[in-house]
């Protein structure tokens, strides 16, 4: 059945809020994972947080090893503005200084090019379904 024209803003708007929110929780998941971040203690891993309209502050507390997944409780609206971010310390000596032994030193790069454009694919693709 078709849509009627006064319907497609608000179809428009689910579907853009359902892209948004799956790319931010997949890359949260996927960079909270072992396979992706270089691990060592598990802070780095566990340091990944998502906020709305300015990035988060926040660090995982020393010790912390499991996945952050604040992302899950965002209430998305495609048109404000989403970070993720990682604040531990040496983050920048990890990711972009490649000082890192558990991944390959082009690990975040990697990701960034590779991963991120086939996680907004599978992102579009579910929010059709």
């Amino acid at each position: 059945m078709a849509k009627r024209p006064s319907q497609m803003p608000d179809d428009l708007d689910k579907f853009l809020n359902k892209v948004v929110a799956s790319t931010i929780i997949t890359m949260q998941s996927e960079l909270g994972s072992k396979k992706v971040s270089p691990y060592d203690t598990g802070r780095l891993r566990s340091s990944w947080f998502a906020a709305e309209g300015s990035p988060s502050q926040s660090v995982a507390p020393e010790g912390a090893d499991s996945p952050n997944t604040d992302a899950t409780g965002l209430q998305v609206d495609w048109r404000r503005q989403y970070h993720l971010t990682n604040n531990v310390p040496y983050i920048e000596a990890v990711a972009i200084e490649g000082k890192v032994v558990s991944q390959p030193t082009t690990w975040f790069t990697d990701f960034i090019n590779s991963r991120v454009p086939k996680i907004i694919d599978a992102s579009v693709k579910a929010a059709n379904n």
